[in-house]
């Protein structure tokens, strides 16, 4: 029988400097003369009744008295040395009851009475020209390095404005030593409820056990395996630092979520698991002492973990290194080489874009960053998974470390493993319930009290503002934060509130054990650095706007400017590889300018022109397979990607066959198009900064509806205008009387599609209304009973060349007449009814041509349970709850997640109680909304698998 790991704390290794400690056994405190290893020297005070514990959990219950002022010393530089975690912020010592045990709140908030708290000064207003905008992305980078320096000044500034690191350093001590008790008591006093009060003596006395007979953990074992990381890691925590990583308090979480909390989301193998042992290739030189630095780091934090025998590990997982920056590098743990990826489920999830940020702001927003330090890797990896993520660390060992055993396995999720980021957030998204709180609470920075609904085609409606909003008690947008991975980003009505919501979402996370930050933490302003792909400001004269930043702009005119040359120099193939990975960050940045994704067809072209079955512009033929000699793989084939490449790929890796997603010979020929669209994305990208794009303005003249019908040899079109409330007329209702244009299809187009037809109707018909002059800076829906328009339009381009370049031209309007443009689809049924499918066959005495109002006819705000009142019962009489009811637009935030209300622990904390499995949710969202229900849906969806859902979206 294999060796059995001692998994405690103390039979794993620590690296101090720059060796590797290959010692088993004993005290495995970090060497003091390290200065990032540094610590405050600490008395062990071991109490008898709890000799379970290893002495290295213990050396932080110092004797030292609550009351005390200590002034910590950095042994490396002679300093004073600041310590905090921004679970006890400075600016609210009172949360002392959120972190520490009860015997130290009283002295915690004794601590606060003598603190005068004042708000930091206001930042400057934004600048109110876009070239002044864009100018304050000079310098900003969206990621900072890892070894950057904590900006202290942001938590001293909200004392008294004159505190420094120095004077504050021993209360910085104290908070600590209060972080630190208290979570010794949790971790006792949890033990206690689960196993009794007598747990230690029916420990001894053989009535618990830590392992069964077969050498495997108890569940006594897990918890206490897990409390010993907890202090472990909390011990060698300082103030603002996690210098040692951190481990999940998981009896802190919701109920129904601590075990997985303790032991990481269950992994489903679909295939038996790998059997890769094969030996890691060795580091290159110049790369050797970083790629030391990076693997030193993660086992010193315990997130790799040191096996005994060859027989713990069953697949090596091989590991190497990219460049990060000028400077840097990142460490790759290839788990697809081994096999393991192919072996296990990893299915997708949602993420929060730019334009879920967008949707949440107004004219007065502010925001601020916010960042989880080692995201994936706060979160345990289950264990059935553990034995095929070995990692082999000989190459990066000298001396006499090589002729050791140094086999290792992540206990974290770790970096590379697919279901790794679909678990890591799935518990983030957990962790998101405790951070928002009580939203009913006023003094919870993240309160609300009502959605506020500004749906178009309404009387009322204001373009000016988001179509559903957090209302706050006080009338204010209420705080929120949306995190993307590891990337949060946080928005509040105010600089001040925007901060309190900062510093709670901070607090809670360490009051679960997940980390923040620190020095990633920014400034609240109207003008914060990127997240999520582009760069969103709030700004006077315009509103809300999005850019990218001035790095990511640059980057992407070398890239276009590079393989412009390329092929106005006669190329007749390009790299592949390069090609695909320039395309991929073009994709990313032009989320933030929309007009520019027509242009990148060319690029979408040439990435697949590899395959044949083009015609003679590189369009894809239609129903035809691919002939080249690459496609005749046994059991494989070509796919291309505009199928559905998830299925095919699964399908095809189930027969054992293989899949090409590039050519053999690592080349490509351009598309024909493509030297085109480059001169257009040069043209477009000609500006020094990044140019802004209003996505929310402050001042909108008109909204115009307009409905669009091509029907046989005829076309017809009807609209109206009607003012908005922030235009100069204080008038209400209609702007312009009705337009509408009839007429007939030319010879020209007698062998083109009803497709392009639907939209080459809308483009002309938008175009003539444009250059009459009264589309400038207003906003326009324009309704189509073709679904293709529609998703042409919102994807950009299209397979077809004809309907793409009709998309040209509709976005070509919005950005020369500052438009906001949606393009919506109906069904036929409504457009006949509002008379626009009768105009099209001149007709015209149906619907809004008969007098009708245009607005009874844009049903946006209503869902389809409103429309269709037999709809509900019938679903009752299907679902087998006939009391189910829609969820409110309220309810999608709270209650369509499971959570059924909330009671606070013993240090004041709200948690959120959750119903039981198999309930069922019906979500009826508005089409305005729908996005936002969605949203709401698959964050639910993410967290509880074993809840069910009914979506009944409205088509209008």
């Amino acid at each position: 029988m294999p060796a059995l790991v001692d998994t405690r704390p103390s039979d794993l290794d620590s690296v101090s400097g720059s060796e590797l400690d290959t010692t088993v056994g004993g005290d495995r405190s970090f060497d003091p003369s390290s200065a990032e290893d540094s610590f405050m020297p600490r008395k062990k005070v071991k109490p008898p009744s709890n000799d379970f514990m290893d002495e290295d959990c213990w050396e932080f219950l110092d004797d030292v008295s609550v009351g005390s002022t200590i002034a910590e010393t950095d042994d490396a530089t002679g300093t004073s040395k600041v310590c905090y975690s921004d679970e006890l912020s400075q600016n609210d010592f009172s949360l002392g009851s959120l972190s520490a045990g009860p015997s130290s709140v009283s002295s915690s908030t004794t601590i606060a009475s003598e603190v005068t708290f004042v708000a930091s000064p206001s930042v400057a207003a934004s600048q109110a020209t876009l070239d002044s905008v864009a100018q304050v992305t000079i310098g900003k980078k969206a990621v900072k390095a890892d070894d950057s320096k904590v900006p202290t000044f942001l938590w001293n500034s909200r004392i008294d404005g004159s505190s420094t690191d120095e004077s504050l350093s021993g209360f910085r001590v104290m908070g600590l030593q209060l972080f630190r008790r208290a979570l010794y008591l949790d971790c006792m006093d949890y033990i206690e409820a689960e196993y009794g009060g007598n747990w230690k003596a029916d420990l001894e006395a053989g009535v618990l056990r830590e392992r069964n007979r077969n050498g495997k953990l108890t569940q006594l074992g897990k918890e206490l395996e897990a409390v010993r990381n907890i202090l472990w890691h909390a011990n060698e925590t300082n103030w603002f630092e996690y210098k040692s990583g951190s481990r999940l308090h998981h009896f802190r979480f919701p109920i129904r979520f601590r075990r997985e909390a303790r032991d990481g989301t269950r992994i489903y193998f679909e295939t038996p698991g790998p059997s890769t042992k094969q030996e890691q290739p060795s580091v290159p030189p110049q790369m050797f002492d970083q790629v030391r630095e990076k693997i030193q780091k993660v086992i010193k934090k315990r997130y790799l973990r040191r096996v005994s025998t060859e027989w713990d590990i069953k697949s090596l997982i091989k590991f190497f290194a990219v460049p990060k920056g000028e400077r840097d590098i990142r460490m790759v743990y290839d788990a697809t080489a081994s096999g393991l990826n192919s072996a296990v489920w990893a299915p997708s999830f949602w993420l929060p874009t730019i334009d879920s940020l967008v949707r949440s702001l107004d004219s007065r927003s502010w925001m601020t960053d916010r960042d989880i330090g080692d995201m994936f890797l706060n979160f345990p990896l289950h264990e059935e998974a553990r034995p095929f993520a070995g990692v082999d660390i000989k190459p990066i060992l000298t001396g006499e470390e090589a002729n050791k055993f140094r086999w290792y396995q992540w206990v974290r999720n770790a970096m590379g493993f697919a279901p790794s980021p679909y678990n890591s957030i799935k518990m983030a998204l957990i962790a998101e319930e405790v951070i928002r709180g009580d939203r009913t609470d006023r003094n919870n920075p993240f309160h609300w009290e009502e959605i506020r609904l500004n749906m178009p085609g309404t009387v009322d409606y204001d373009p000016t503002q988001s179509w559903i909003m957090k209302l706050r008690a006080d009338g204010m947008s209420a705080c929120d934060f949306f995190t993307f991975v590891d990337d949060e980003r946080v928005k509040g009505p105010t600089e001040d509130l925007t901060w309190q919501a900062s510093h709670t979402m901070a607090a809670k996370q360490a009051y679960l054990g997940v980390q923040d930050a620190a020095r990633k933490a920014d400034i609240c302003t109207q003008q914060p650095r990127a997240w999520a792909g582009a760069v969103v400001h709030v700004t006077p004269d315009k509103g809300v706007c999005v850019l990218t930043s001035e790095e990511k702009w640059l980057k992407m005119k070398q890239i276009l400017k590079k393989w412009h040359d390329e092929i106005a120099g006669g190329a007749s193939d390009l790299d592949h590889k390069s090609f695909l990975s320039d395309r991929g960050f073009l994709v990313y940045v032009s989320q933030a300018y929309p007009a520019l994704v027509p242009y990148l067809k060319g690029f979408h072209l040439t990435a697949e022109m590899w395959r044949g079955n083009r015609d003679e512009d590189g369009w894809k033929l239609p129903h035809k397979q691919p002939e080249n000699d690459q496609a005749g793989v046994p059991g494989g084939g070509v796919f291309d990607r505009d199928e559905d490449e998830a299925r095919a790929r699964y399908s095809t890796r189930k027969q054992g066959g293989e899949i090409l997603y590039a050519p053999t010979s690592g080349r490509t020929p351009p598309a024909p198009r493509l030297l085109a669209d480059l001169k257009a994305l040069l043209t477009l990208t000609n500006s020094t900064l990044p140019p802004l794009r209003v996505a929310r303005p402050n001042h909108v003249l008109h909204v115009y509806y307009g409905f669009g019908d091509a029907s046989g040899l005829g076309r017809g079109t009807t609209k109206q205008g009607f003012r908005a409330p922030s235009s100069d007329d204080p008038r209400t209702g209609p702007a312009t009387p009705l337009k509408y244009q009839v007429g007939v299809w030319g010879a020209d187009v007698d062998s083109d599609s009803s497709n392009f037809r639907e939209l080459a109707n809308l483009v002309e018909d938008t175009e003539i209304e444009a250059r009459r002059g009264t589309l400038y800076r207003c906003e326009m829906f324009l309704f189509t009973d073709n679904s293709t328009a529609e998703s042409a339009f919102y994807k950009g381009s299209s397979s077809s060349k004809k309907l793409h370049d009709q998309v040209l031209r509709l976005h070509k309007l919005t950005m020369d007449h500052s438009l906001m443009l949606h393009v919506i689809h109906v069904s036929g049924t409504r457009m006949i009814s509002q008379g626009t499918d009768g105009c099209s066959r001149g007709v015209l005495m149906e619907g809004v041509m008969s007098g009708k109002d245009m607005l009874s006819y844009i049903d946006l705000d209503k869902t389809a349970v409103e429309r269709s009142p037999d709809l509900l019962p019938w679903i009752r009489s299907w679902c087998g709850d006939r009391e189910i009811s829609p969820l409110t637009p309220a309810e999608w935030f709270q209650e369509g997640h499971g959570i059924i209300g909330g009671h606070k622990d013993k240090h004041g904390v709200w948690i959120p109680d959750h119903e039981p499995a198999n309930k069922m949710h019906l979500w009826a969202p508005a089409p305005a909304v729908a996005d936002s229900m969605l949203e709401e849906l698959l964050k639910a969806r993410h967290k509880r698998t074993d809840t069910y859902h009914i979506a009944v979206p409205q088509s209008v």
